[in-house]
């Protein structure tokens, strides 16, 4: 809940942000910060064993689908729709996980993993599609 809670005030600080700065700006001030942080915590906690190759492959995919791309497109959108439209396409990021995870990483999701989705899938729509809602 304080992880949703967090995203949630982020959006609404990043859109603010956005009146002022393009979201390459705030992509580049946020990935600063959190880089920053993170690097604190890290020598704070007493560091880390260097990484194998196969770790730094992932996580530098992951970070350009995540930070770069993920981040910056989510950022664009906020700044010309708002995080009222925009916040919500965000229910749809577990259902690109399931496919991925079936696809490439071989799990087989349940029958309530399923069942799930199509309510996310649903609950998106009708968030998306609710034309008052979305106008205001």
């Amino acid at each position: 809940i304080a992880a949703a809670f967090g995203w949630g005030a982020g959006d609404v600080f990043v859109r603010r942000a956005m009146f002022g700065a393009r979201p390459e700006a705030v992509t580049v001030v946020v990935a600063g910060m959190v880089l920053s942080i993170l690097a604190v915590l890290v020598v704070v906690t007493g560091g880390f064993a260097v990484p194998e190759a196969s770790f730094l492959v992932a996580t530098a995919v992951m970070g350009l689908l995540t930070w770069l791309t993920g981040n910056l497109l989510y950022f664009h959108g906020m700044q010309r729709a708002g995080v009222v439209v925009v916040a919500p396409i965000l229910g749809m990021i577990p259902i690109f996980s399931i496919a991925l995870a079936v696809t490439l990483g071989g799990e087989r999701p349940s029958v309530a993993t399923l069942a799930g989705a199509l309510a996310i899938v649903t609950g998106v729509a009708v968030v998306l599609t609710d034309r008052r809602r979305v106008l205001r």
